[in-house]
């Protein structure tokens, strides 16, 4: 969309939100798309018509656009001036439904927010959420700084998550074609989606699957493609709870028990959820597992290697070995070639998301003066862009009856931006529901940072935020994270504590890779979270540097004598995934069911190929845990190289197969 169009986007926005009585669309065309019906060009009434024609046609769908953005136009038949004979259509927009009511934040809320909006990553869901937080910010909230010791993260780089996300706001069926790990088989699915949630650490969306006429709950990683979305409100709103409750079927398979057999003083993690039931052959214990879901306890059982053997029941023997088989069998292949790399597409900004920024621009300088480098800082824009957007507000503003325009008034002096004169914009506009959404699903992730009794105060933000969002009739999508339940939940506010006061801990900590239990001296430095997975990132005194412990490995954890950092330490950038200069590196392809472990275990250099697999880099610090990664994907992972590390994996996997494929000569 060029500026012009921009520019009369927002001059029909003021001139609706300035008239009291409405505007009649002969003004609207006059005022501001300079078309004049009695002045226009042609002899008669047919080439008059024939010229407004196309001013109306672009005057609907600017009325459109403007909507879109929660613009709620209203039109009537009424009398343009009290001193008129004929009535007319008149247009106005209700700012009750555009505007952002006032808000009221305690200093604690105001905390809370800031620190949710820093949990959504990824590049559309954090833009969303810091919009939210800007107008929020504008409309009352303290701009309080979030606490730096605590970082959680949800990763929304779900391609889909903003179609789907939409669609179950507007009510629009969707299309796309699903990959069904139970058959290894890829069809057309549609199905009317109430929302979105996350369980596992993996995104789902549930709704009502048009072809199977029942309830369905799909995993975003597993949709193939684009999704396609149809018109609005072509299915009724679902019961409130609907979405929470069609993802309950995930949690809803009976408890099942594995016999299983464990050499001793390994699997020291698994031992922590089985029950000993005795010795076993020579070098073994035995004991049982609860299980529900068969996929999820195989994955869990073959990162354990040749430690742990399942002795019964059957379909989870037959699980187990195919995740080995199918580990085995890509090991060292070379995969389909690589399709020549894209260039990147220049990133375009529409019309309507710089008409957004303008609207948005308005209220927070208003606060001002601020430095025009604050102002570029907080909306992601260079200086030279921010300058670009006031010369555009400056051009805008009210026309009077006389066709007389008052413009917005920018004032810049000495690099510090003020603006008077634009009363039409002053209160931000109301969250949209993408922003509204993210910022609450930030919230929802904050749960175990809160002890119990204090939670109720992420709900009532919760619920403020719903508030600020644009009304509907269908009202927000259902978005819902389940906080599962943690082990070592406690110790996440405690050792938030502990960083933010500077003390120090000492831990006891269950190394999964190396199969030991350490005593761990360590100064907290901030707590982080990824999905579902806490960890605490710390200066260890044992091993003298920066360390990242997962919370749910932590055995005990006690109070210790203060010990100081060391001068000159460097917390560094606290990434969870922390490299040496000796790590391995080695080459991995994802499957298309496995794109989603790019992000999550800190990939690089990835390459498209042809088959709709992507090669990938990985740097690995430990052999023992390379195997037990591609064991868990069952082959959906392929390690090519280097040859050093596929022997070694391919040794470990066979060793881990050697017991099922002796059990099974002997049945």
């Amino acid at each position: 969309m060029s500026e012009a169009n921009t520019s009369r986007l927002l001059n029909l926005l003021i001139a609706l939100l300035h008239t009291e009585r409405g505007l009649s669309r002969e003004r609207i065309l006059r005022d501001i798309y300079g078309f004049d019906t009695e002045h226009a060009a042609g002899p008669g009434t047919a080439q008059k018509d024939a010229d407004r024609e196309p001013v109306l046609r672009m005057f609907e769908r600017d009325k459109a656009s403007l909507r879109g953005m929660g613009a709620d136009i209203r039109e009537r038949v009424g009398y343009a001036r009290a001193s008129d004979d004929d009535t007319t259509s008149l247009y106005w927009i209700d700012e009750k439904g555009f505007r952002l009511p006032p808000q009221t934040f305690t200093a604690e809320e105001s905390a809370w927010l800031a620190l949710a909006a820093l949990v959504c990553d990824g590049a559309v869901a954090g833009s969303e959420a810091q919009r939210a937080l800007r107008r929020l910010e504008a409309a009352g909230a303290l701009p309080e700084t979030p606490p730096s010791e605590v970082q959680p993260r949800l990763s929304l780089d779900e391609p889909h998550w903003d179609v789907l996300t939409e669609a179950a706001h507007r009510g629009s069926a969707v299309e796309f074609d699903y990959f069904a790990a139970s058959t290894g088989e890829q069809r057309r699915r549609r199905l009317e989606p109430w929302g979105l949630g996350q369980r596992y650490g993996q995104w789902y969306v549930a709704g009502h699957d048009l072809d199977r006429d029942a309830v369905r709950v799909f995993r975003l990683s597993r949709i193939r493609g684009a999704v396609t979305a149809g018109g609005p409100d072509a299915f009724p709103a679902p019961e409130p709870g609907a979405l929470r409750k069609a993802l309950s079927g995930l949690e809803d398979l009976p408890t099942r028990s594995a016999r299983l057999r464990v050499a001793e003083d390994r699997a020291l993690d698994l031992r922590r959820e089985w029950t000993p039931v005795g010795p076993g052959p020579q070098g073994w214990d035995l004991g049982t597992f609860p299980f529900r879901d068969v996929s999820v306890a195989a994955e869990r059982i073959v990162g354990f290697g040749d430690a742990v053997v399942v002795e019964e029941p059957e379909d989870l023997i037959t699980a187990v070995v195919s995740r080995f088989e199918g580990a085995l069998r890509v090991l060292g292949t070379e995969g389909a070639p690589e399709t020549p790399a894209a260039k990147p597409r220049r990133r375009i900004t529409t019309g309507e998301e710089r008409l957004g920024r303008l609207i948005d621009l308005v209220p927070y300088l208003l606060a001002g003066p601020l430095p025009i480098e604050e102002v570029a800082d907080r909306f992601g824009l260079t200086v030279r862009q921010v300058r670009s957007e006031l010369d555009l507000l400056q051009e805008s503003g009210p026309i009077d009856a006389g066709g007389f325009q008052s413009y917005i008034e920018i004032i810049e002096d000495r690099g510090i931006v003020s603006i008077a004169n634009a009363d039409e914009l002053s209160r931000p506009r109301r969250l949209s529901p993408a922003e509204a959404v993210t910022l609450q699903l930030g919230l929802q992730a904050l749960g175990p940072l809160m002890p119990e009794p204090q939670r109720p105060v992420l709900d009532r933000l919760s619920d403020k935020v719903a508030a600020a969002a644009i009304e509907g009739l269908r009202g927000l999508p259902e978005i819902d994270v389940l906080n599962e339940p943690l082990r070592n939940a406690a110790l996440i506010p405690a050792l938030a504590d502990a960083a933010r006061e500077g003390r120090t801990v000492r831990l006891t900590y269950l190394n999964a890779t190396k199969d030991e239990r350490t005593e761990r001296l360590i100064n907290p430095i901030s707590i982080a979270a990824d999905g579902n997975r806490w960890y605490v990132n710390s200066y260890c005194h044992r091993a003298g540097g920066r360390r990242v412990f997962r919370i749910d490995r932590i055995v005990s954890a006690e109070p210790a004598e203060p010990h100081p950092l060391p001068d000159g330490f460097d917390a560094g950038d606290d990434a969870l995934f922390m490299h040496a200069a000796g790590d391995l590196e080695v080459t991995v392809r994802l499957a298309p069911e496995a794109l989603w472990a790019e992000a999550s275990f800190d990939a690089h250099d990835g390459r498209d190929l042809a088959d709709g697999s992507r090669r990938v880099g990985l740097r690995v610090s430990d052999l023992t845990w390379l195997p037990s990664f591609l064991a868990q994907f069952g082959g959906a992972i392929a390690l090519e190289g280097p040859a050093e590390a596929v022997e070694a994996s391919r040794a470990w996997i066979e060793r881990a197969l050697t017991p099922y494929v002796a059990g099974l000569k002997t049945r």
